[in-house]
Formats: C-alpha cells, structure tokens, sequence
C-alpha cells in the first residue's frame, strides 16, 4: 500500500522570528532620535520576511500571527515610541527652561 507519509513542518525560523520581532520592538521603544525607523525596519521588514519563510515551510498559524505582529503591530509600537520621545523633549525642555 502507498501510505502517504506526512512531514512535520520546520519550526527552525520560529523562535528567531519572534526575537527578531521583539528587539525590533525595544529599538523602536528608545527615546533616541532616528531608532525608531532602524527598529521598524528590523520588527517589520525583518520580521516579515521571517514570518513569510515560516508560512512557505508549513507553519501557518504562527507565521499568519508573525507577519500581522511584524506589519501591524510595529506601527502600534512606532507610535507608543514617538510617544514616548515626545515626552522625553517636552521633560527635557522644561527642565532647561524652569
């Protein structure tokens, strides 16, 4: 009989994945001019790219949740960044001034 034999995708670029993610993430969080697009283009294009190869191997469930982290989520986080700086020159500035 011919029995198909089902591979287990591989989950090598999962966990590399998410790191990648997560550091691009805390780049971005920095309070220092110009981190922010280094960040995104770590959490997202890195990241994407990442997530596109995990959906390519088989990994699907994680690599759909990867690539909407990498896209969707670096922005959610650029802007919680920029947030942040802002807060930081406006401290700044009426430390200097007061």
């Amino acid at each position: 009989m011919n029995e198909a034999v089902t591979k287990a995708p591989d989950t090598s670029l999962v966990k590399t994945a998410w790191i990648v993610i997560f550091v691009g993430w805390i780049i971005i969080l920095l309070p220092i001019p110009f981190t922010g697009w280094l960040g995104w283009l770590i959490a997202g294009v890195g990241g994407s790219v990442l997530a596109i190869i995990n959906l390519v191997r088989g990994v699907t469930g994680v690599g759909v949740a990867q690539l909407v982290c990498a896209i969707v989520g670096s922005w959610i986080v650029w802007w919680i960044g920029l947030a942040i700086f802002g807060a930081a020159m406006v401290s700044a500035i009426g430390a200097a001034s007061g």
